[in-house]
């Protein structure tokens, strides 16, 4: 038996996750994507070592590792399963505001039913539309897609994310968008006697403002009988140490993917929802 807890990844700059193959087209480095989907993800070995290396000073500290050590384990073992991120919202430029965090009917619902298969229960607003639209009174285009007024109350999408301004699109016109996410050029720094510039590449990224959604997995079977000298069973003292866990995960930033030293990477995480023990 397992505990399993959603969170929502609020990426507050942009992010870069490899995808580590071989690319013949333009872009020389790709992001992560859902074999699937194609959508964006960040793969579960790529948001475990970011998590990992984020608590790597109490991991390090004698004082404090045997609490958190368990979690993770020593290789790729752990009581914590990590599962892969998944992207919902995509922030794209618009004529009306800044940006509309983007979406799909088909991608809402399938967070709604993934989360439901690890008893983790979202209530979202119904929204009911065949066209590409943004919430509110007022048509826009939100990057190259025209999309009309759909003037309906959102207070649980609203509540649960943030967010402002929504546009929902369809299917053909969220999987265009995502399939031509920003293309950044890089130049190499040059490392010869004459420091002249090295070869210019281009990188792919998922930009700031995104936002993603995991579940983490703990285990919950554990011994509830024979407690140690403090009164505490081996179920208590996980729980607290998840607890502590958890408490830095959601009050810290976590930086994730490459390009640590310009920034890319930084993220929040907000817990979403949990199962019912």
């Amino acid at each position: 038996m397992y505990n399993n807890k959603a969170y929502i990844i609020k990426t507050k700059t942009n992010l870069h996750v490899g995808s580590d193959g071989t690319n013949f087209g333009i872009v020389d480095k790709q992001v992560q994507r859902d074999s699937i989907t194609n959508l964006p993800v960040i793969n579960s070995s790529s948001l475990k070592g970011a998590i990992k290396y984020h608590f790597e000073d109490i991991l390090n500290s004698e004082e404090t590792s045997k609490h958190f050590i368990k979690l993770f384990g020593d290789d790729s073992s752990g009581l914590v399963k990590f599962i892969d991120a998944k992207l919902l919202f995509l922030p794209l430029r618009s004529n009306k505001k800044p940006f509309y965090h983007t979406t799909s009917i088909s991608n809402l619902k399938a967070m709604v039913e993934f989360l439901a298969s690890f008893g983790i229960d979202i209530k979202l607003d119904h929204i009911d539309t065949n066209k590409s639209v943004v919430i509110g009174k007022q048509s826009a285009t939100v990057e190259d897609v025209d999309c009309q007024a759909l003037d309906i109350n959102i207070p649980a999408i609203n509540e649960t994310f943030g967010i402002q301004n929504l546009a929902i699109f369809t299917d053909e016109d969220f999987n265009e968008v995502v399939e031509n996410l920003p293309v950044i050029a890089r130049n190499k720094i040059a490392t010869n006697e004459n420091k002249t510039d090295g070869n210019l590449w281009y990188e792919e990224v998922v930009p700031r403002e995104s936002i993603f959604f995991t579940v983490l997995c703990y285990s919950n079977n554990f011994n509830t009988q024979g407690a140690d000298s403090r009164g505490k069973t081996d179920k208590t003292i996980f729980d607290a140490q998840y607890k502590k866990f958890e408490q830095k995960l959601i009050n810290d930033t976590i930086q994730i993917g490459a390009n640590t030293s310009i920034g890319y990477g930084i993220c929040d995480f907000i817990l979403l929802g949990e199962s019912d023990e």
